[in-house]
């Protein structure tokens, strides 16, 4: 069956701008390519065979999940819906981990990176995130996590005394 989650194709209509987005964001590229086959038609349903993708990773792990930014040749990369709703069925966000939110937020903010959120804790028993939801050049929602370990609980002696 299925091994492991290979990428996360994000479509751009500025191959640059994106790929230095995420850059700011950690990312390494490891590949830039263009491809001219008339078989991508087939492949991914599309309208041209000429593409440029650069595959991004974050970490060094070479199992890690790679970002595929892709920019179509022909008529270009269509235009899509704006930025969807957070509640709205289907994928509307994937996740990177940090340790400091906060900081990242800073960062990215003073950079002109527009955000949704700014970062909040929402916490659980269980623990927590520290989030934010940024958008790359494209309107991709990028959600910025810093995990919260949940708080030690009292002994039931110390709440009771």
């Amino acid at each position: 069956m299925l091994n492991r989650l290979f990428h996360i194709a994000i479509n751009s209509t500025d191959l640059e701008r994106s790929v230095a987005f995420y850059q700011r964001l950690g990312f390494q590229v490891l590949q830039d390519r263009s491809v001219h086959n008339e078989k991508v038609k087939d492949a991914f349903k599309v309208p041209t065979g000429d593409l440029r993708f650069v595959h991004l990773r974050l970490g060094d792990s070479e199992e890690a999940t790679l970002l595929d930014i892709v920019e179509w040749g022909g008529p270009g990369t269509a235009d899509g819906p704006t930025t969807p709703p957070q509640h709205q069925r289907g994928i509307t966000r994937f996740a990177v981990l940090t340790d400091d939110t906060e900081g990242v937020y800073r960062r990215l903010r003073e950079d002109g990176v527009e955000f949704l959120t700014e970062p909040t804790v929402v916490m659980t028993p269980d623990g927590g995130w520290n989030v934010c939801l940024a958008l790359d050049p494209d309107g991709v929602v990028v959600q910025i996590t810093e995990l919260v370990p949940a708080q030690e609980r009292e002994p039931e002696s110390v709440r009771g005394a």
